[in-house]
This record gives structure tokens, sequence and C-alpha cells, in this order.
């Protein structure tokens, strides 16, 4: 399984980011050998770049924080869970998500508060 992650830097140390669009990189795990592979912001200013990549490697999960409307109907249609985890880092968002202690973004403000449909 892998996991999509925005981050300040390449590394599983590195903190997740407060907005998807505006992270320095997007982090694809592979969470059975914890490889990390870095793809760097492009700087598009609606995440779409980076949530086609996140749909390209076959992510069933993203951990960030504020989504674009765009991202995050993108990542809705796609089926993929968002996750919030600013502040930690990302190996510990990770281990929280696993353990089902992260909140769920159920909107684009990154809250899990549900104004809509998309679960």
């Amino acid at each position: 399984m892998k996991i999509a992650v925005t981050a300040d830097g390449t590394t599983l140390s590195n903190v997740v980011t407060e907005e998807f669009a505006t992270c320095k990189y997007l982090l694809i795990v592979d969470m059975e050998t914890l490889n990390v592979v870095a793809v760097e912001n492009p700087g598009d200013a609606t995440g779409v770049i980076l949530i086609n990549e996140v749909i390209k490697q076959g992510c069933e999960a993203v951990i960030t924080g504020a989504l674009t409307s765009e991202a995050f109907e993108l990542l809705v249609s796609a089926c993929v869970t968002r996750y919030y985890g600013i502040g930690y880092a990302v190996k510990k968002a990770l281990a929280l998500m696993e353990s089902y202690e992260l909140k769920l973004i159920r909107n684009p403000e990154g809250t899990d508060k549900c104004e809509g449909t998309h679960h």
C-alpha cells in the first residue's frame, strides 16, 4: 500500500505541511518497506499536478492539511482517503494513520466537519 504525505523535506523525519498546494515535497511512502519517493512541488497553486501524481502512483490515502477545492474534488473522485496530519513528523503521522488516530479530512479546509456528501 502506498500513502502520499505532504512534507517540508524529503525524509520520514520531516513535518507534514499545513497546506497541500504549498508543500515543498510530496512523499510517496510504500508502507511495507517504508521506501520513500520524494516528488518536488512544481509550484502549482491548485495542487492538481501533485494530486495527479498521487493518483498515478496508486496511493490509497494522503496525509496533509488544507486542500484547494480542485484538489479535494479530484481526491474524492479517485476514492483517495484524506487524513489531517499537520505538525507531526511524517513517520509519526503514518503510525497514527495506521492506528486510526488521525482525523479524516471531509472538506477542503482540512477539517473532519462534513459539509456535503464527500466522505
